[in-house]
């Protein structure tokens, strides 16, 4: 068994809108995240590099999800000069333009990175994944609309001349039916949150990763790295998921009766 850190970060940068920090770190940051790391003899990896089996034991998997156009600006220049590997996610619908699904005013029109700027990204070393078409809950919308949105941005990555093999659930949400859909629609892993350590022994679609924040300083960063596998807090989460699972169903039936003028 081998156990690797994949940690999840977001925006390199700075944010427009406050409530919007926990999401968005400096480069500089960055930079000394990768540092320490280094130094503590981590190698640096995609997520299917190291899901192939690719990678050694001392290896931290690297991923940036949604594809802020900051990437190419901030946080490309940071991996290249430590020789890293990672991946990145987009959301397919939203590549070229804003990301509109954020609940905050100001981030709404945070740019995202264009078709043209994913292909250098991936000349350089750097894996395109997968976020979905449109950043929903596949988990509770209906299941047609959910196998729709993963194969259109599968279609989308396709289309670009990307032959996309990592999904990244949006918010990480997912069920045994939404990692079915990703299965057959031709991924070989997909990644959720799980606030833990990966395990290269268990699903490959329900990677765990540990998020990365404004507030995680390196040394905290490198400790978790080291353990546990999945921190009591985190399992707390899990029991409570099938709950959390619920209310979101029944918001999301409730906005869908409202948006389309219905009745309960």
């Amino acid at each position: 068994m081998t156990l690797v850190p994949v940690l999840m970060y977001h925006a390199i940068g700075t944010p427009k809108d406050a409530r919007f920090s926990p999401w968005v770190i400096s480069p500089s940051l960055l930079a000394d995240h990768l540092a320490l790391l280094r130094e503590s003899g981590y190698e640096f990896a995609g997520l299917t590099d190291w899901a192939r089996g690719k990678r050694a034991q001392n290896c931290a998997v690297l991923t940036f999800d949604d594809g802020y156009a900051d990437f190419l600006d901030h946080a490309l220049p940071v991996l290249a000069s430590h020789g890293a590997r990672a991946t990145v996610y987009v959301v397919t619908a939203y590549v070229g333009g804003q990301a509109r699904w954020l609940p905050f005013a100001a981030e709404r029109f945070r740019p995202m990175l264009e078709w043209d700027d994913l292909r250098a990204i991936e000349d350089s070393g750097i894996e395109v994944g997968s976020h979905g078409h449109r950043h929903i809950e596949l988990d509770v919308v209906p299941p047609a609309i959910a196998e729709s949105d993963v194969r259109r941005s599968r279609d989308a990555l396709t289309e670009q001349g990307f032959s996309p093999r990592s999904f990244c659930y949006p918010f990480g949400y997912a069920n045994r039916r939404v990692r079915d859909m990703v299965a057959q629609a031709g991924f070989t892993n997909a990644c959720v949150v799980g606030r833990g350590l990966a395990n290269s022994e268990k699903d490959m679609f329900r990677v765990r990763r540990l998020p990365v924040d404004h507030r995680t300083t390196p040394e905290v960063l490198l400790r978790r790295c080291g353990g546990p596998e999945v921190p009591a807090t985190a399992r707390l989460r899990e029991c409570a998921q099938p709950a959390w699972r619920l209310t979101r169903r029944l918001r999301s039936t409730v906005c869908g009766l409202v948006s389309t003028g219905g009745h309960g």
